[in-house]
């Protein structure tokens, strides 16, 4: 099990740093490759190092944009790696896996992607939740999002 990210602050902020220092140097591509293959992972990273890793998906996509030329990867693959977080055991990387997608998801086409994925479902299973405030609260602010995207996605229709 994860430890809370509030008692391993300063752990987040040496491993940020490190991610940093690395990522000043590389293309918006490589340095998505890097967050994919960490969020990923199922053995040999902390929750922490994954909290880290999204955090800075959602710093690299304010920067950059969304545009799949930038970022070297499809939707379908940034989506398919990214709902693996939603599955995660620490809440803390639940979370920051909701807000990544909140990020992600700025247009009709995104959108249309993460429901072909059918990643709504997981999304849904967040509003559930009585007893997590957290997750409950950025699953809410998720559906916002899709929800003004997919007025985008049917105005476009007529």
């Amino acid at each position: 099990m994860c430890v809370c990210v509030y008692t391993v602050q300063s752990q987040c902020d040496s491993e940020m740093s490190r991610i940093r220092a690395r990522s000043s140097r590389r293309e918006p591509k490589e340095n998505l490759q890097e967050i994919l293959e960490n969020i990923v992972k199922q053995d040999g990273i902390s929750c922490v190092c994954k909290l880290c890793h999204l955090n800075n998906f959602v710093k690299l996509l304010c920067s950059v944009g969304i545009a799949e030329d930038k970022l070297g990867f499809t939707y379908e693959e940034i989506i398919i790696c990214l709902r693996l977080t939603l599955l995660n055991e620490a809440r803390e990387v639940r979370v920051a896996g909701l807000q990544s997608f909140r990020y992600l998801i700025r247009d009709s086409n995104v959108l249309g992607k993460v429901l072909l994925l059918q990643v709504d479902y997981l999304i849904a299973r967040f509003i559930d939740i009585q007893q997590n405030d957290s997750e409950r609260t950025q699953a809410l602010r998720l559906a916002r999002k899709v929800r003004s995207a997919y007025s985008l996605l049917t105005q476009s229709n007529y």
